[in-house]
């Protein structure tokens, strides 16, 4: 880990020659500790064999001189020592130090040429060498290497053994490592100059680019300077981080630009959004007022149908009020023929008949006094209407204002419009049938007040005089004509009522969808005016964002090729 650590803080030109040298290191101290092992077993292989075939020698040798001094073993012994001495000088004008020994009982005898040895065997080595009887075997004494070869020889009863310093033989192989170590520390150092100064050219233009890089970071936006390389790797790099930077230089402008119109068309989102939310606002106050009057004109509807009700009532009454009369007047006709002895009783039913007529002629002042109090309900009605649609003129004009946001408030005002229109119209066609009515109720008012005073009249005749019967039932005549004429119109009065009562009841209707629709006009525009508030906020972000695009750009600067 504290290697990786460590490695990372190096640059690319000290990584590539670390690299490097580590690879021709690796690659030359391999080649040349092959070659010193090949060349060492090589010299290790060539004297073992040496030494085998020196030691077969001497067996040979021994052979031969037991078979002609075989009865001498004295002179043999003489023989025999001269060829090893002879041996071992051949060995040593070769350069090989060696020491000659035989083994007999256990024991490692020296041959005269080698008294002086310094050379022990141990016990162990001595097992061995009697064990395998013929071979090479290395073994270290004293600090030092030797290598020993044996071979059996019967002649001598025991084990003829060469002993060699592994390092007279080995001074070439030595000499050759050396010269080896001294090869390769030249070619690293060589090599590590080469390689230095390969590094060094193909770092240089990139620590260049690293240097532009870091500027650009800072942000200025500039090109790469000129290179001068054969490299086309670092050819093409430059290229394409010049091509980089000119589209990185077109983007920031064009982003600039953006950022400049994104900020304008905030501030004209920001006013735009505003504007429409005050607009709102003043539609939803004008919904407000259509509201308020449409509950008015609801309430003075329901009373106008309360009070077209009671007059009914009291109509229906005043008609049962008049076939009272006529079965007053009936019996009255009867007792007229009976004679003079049912006038006391005929005067008894004109009295009956007067009080009658006063009840009904009180129920017609109360019908005139109705009909003035429904006048002054229609007129009221017919001024909410006025308003109504005065209201509904102001709301179409404010959706017009709004816009685009404000065409579904045009169509419900105009739809108010027109139910206000359609009021209005009732409300006249409600005060033509009340003028009629009143000016039937005055008539109707007059004849009662004649027909008052005449039955008065007669009731005075009949008591003071029986000739007056005549006239009286000749009053009486005309009085049961005109009552037949007031029942016609009571029944045309009676008929018109009903259709009175539908109009009410449809512009008590056509007020409560008034009423309605400006409820539902005010939800939609509440709901506008949140819109419009989050519409005004969206601005307000947008124009945030385009602040903070400029900010960013304003990083930059552009700049030409270096």
């Amino acid at each position: 880990m504290k290697f990786t650590t460590r490695l990372s803080s190096f640059t690319l030109g000290t990584r590539l020659l670390l690299l490097f040298i580590s690879l021709l290191m690796v690659s030359v101290v391999t080649v040349g500790v092959s070659s010193y092992m090949k060349a060492r077993n090589m010299a290790v292989e060539t004297v073992e064999h040496r030494l085998e075939r020196e030691a077969q020698l001497i067996g040979y040798i021994a052979e031969n001189l037991k078979f002609v001094y075989v009865s001498d073993e004295e002179y043999f012994r003489q023989q025999l020592e001269a060829n090893v001495r002879s041996q071992q000088n051949k060995l040593k004008d070769e350069g090989i130090a060696s020491d000659f020994f035989y083994i007999s009982d256990e024991k490692a005898v020296p041959f005269n040429v080698s008294k002086k040895s310094e050379y022990n065997f141990s016990a162990n080595q001595i097992k061995s060498i009697q064990q395998s009887k013929n071979g090479v075997i290395h073994s270290g004494f004293n600090g030092q290497d030797y290598t020993i070869a044996f071979n059996e020889m019967k002649e001598i009863n025991g084990i003829y053994v060469i002993v060699i310093p592994t390092s007279t033989y080995m001074g070439p192989v030595n000499e050759m490592a050396y010269f080896t170590i001294i090869v390769i520390l030249i070619s690293l150092l060589a090599s590590t100059i080469m390689i230095s100064l390969f590094v060094k050219k193909l770092t240089k233009p990139l620590n260049e680019l690293r240097n532009t890089m870091k500027k650009v970071r800072d942000g200025h936006l500039q090109s790469a300077p000129d290179i001068d390389t054969s490299i086309p790797e670092i050819n093409s790099l430059q290229k394409s981080y010049n091509s980089m930077i000119e589209q990185m230089m077109k983007m920031v402008t064009e982003l600039t630009a953006t950022t400049k119109e994104l900020g304008n068309t905030g501030n004209e989102l920001k006013d735009s959004s505003q504007s429409s939310l005050a607009s709102s606002q003043q539609l939803v106050a004008a919904i407000h007022l259509v509201k308020t009057g449409a509950q008015q004109t609801a309430a003075s509807s329901e009373t106008s149908v309360r009070s077209f009700t009671d007059m009914k009532d009291m109509i229906e009454a005043m008609v049962k009020n008049m076939d009272s009369v006529f079965s007053s007047s009936a019996t009255m006709n009867a007792s007229a023929v009976n004679g003079e002895e049912t006038l006391r009783e005929l005067i008894t039913m004109i009295h009956s008949f007067e009080r009658d007529f006063k009840q009904l002629a009180n129920t017609v002042y109360q019908v005139k006094e109705y009909s003035h109090s429904i006048t002054k309900l229609v007129g009221m009605v017919k001024a909410i209407a006025d308003q109504t649609k005065l209201l509904a003129l102001n709301a179409s004009i404010e959706a017009a204002r709004a816009g685009e946001a404000g065409k579904g408030f045009a169509v419900v005002a105009n739809e108010v419009g027109s139910l206000a229109e359609q009021s209005a119209k009732t409300a006249e066609e409600i005060t033509k049938a009340i003028g009629k009515m009143e000016k039937i109720t005055v008539g109707a008012t007059a004849e009662f007040d004649e027909m008052h005073s005449k039955i008065k009249t007669n009731l005075s005749m009949a008591s003071s005089s029986q000739t007056s019967f005549d006239e009286l039932m000749n009053g009486i005549s005309v009085v049961s004509t005109k009552l037949h004429s007031m029942q016609g119109e009571l029944e045309n009065l009676e008929n018109t009522l009903p259709q009175l009562a539908e109009g009410a009841d449809s512009f008590l209707s056509v007020s409560q969808e008034t009423l309605a629709s400006a409820e539902e006009m005010l939800l939609a525009s509440e709901v506008q005016v949140e819109q419009m508030g989050a519409t005004d906020e969206i601005g307000m972000k947008l124009n945030s964002l385009a602040e903070s695009l400029s900010g960013i750009t304003k990083q930059f600067s552009l700049e030409g090729k270096a």
